[in-house]
């Protein structure tokens, strides 16, 4: 089994909920405000700061998470050590650029919190087209005549 499991079961149900990449500006809002972890009784929270989003044809689209931000949740900033420390008892994670960030608190006073890459993929097939299926799959042209 893969050591890093919980943390790429927890990037999928992140991303299962989120707005698709064809709403830029709903899913970069929910990916600053909901983090990986579903419970918050913590004072960290891990959030997906940068992804690479591929679509493939057919409709596939995958979503590669880029970096990472853990988040002192609305507090100070700490050594790196205690970032690690959370990442990888949480995440079982020992990231080598994890990077305290000094410059701005994290998203709408968040706290303060340091950047990290991971590795974590999410695939999600898309339909081709906007409208489902109807339920009957009998064509609607054999059915009465609407205009009768």
């Amino acid at each position: 089994m893969n050591q890093h499991a919980p943390f790429q079961r927890s990037y999928e149900r992140l991303l299962s909920r989120a707005p698709g990449p064809v709403f830029p500006r709903a899913r970069s809002l929910y990916l600053r405000k909901y983090s990986l972890e579903e419970e918050l009784n913590s004072p960290f929270r891990t959030f997906l700061l940068e992804e690479e989003i591929q679509e493939a044809v057919g409709g596939t689209v995958r979503s590669r998470g880029v970096s990472f931000a853990v988040v002192h949740w609305q507090g100070p900033q700490l050594e790196a050590t205690r970032y690690a420390a959370y990442l990888e008892q949480r995440w079982q994670l020992q990231p080598s650029d994890l990077t305290p960030i000094h410059s701005d608190p994290w998203f709408r006073g968040g706290g303060a919190w340091a950047r990290f890459s991971a590795a974590a993929v999410y695939e999600r097939s898309a339909p081709t087209t906007l409208l489902s299926p109807p339920a009957d799959p009998a064509d609607p042209a054999d059915g009465p005549d609407p205009s009768r």
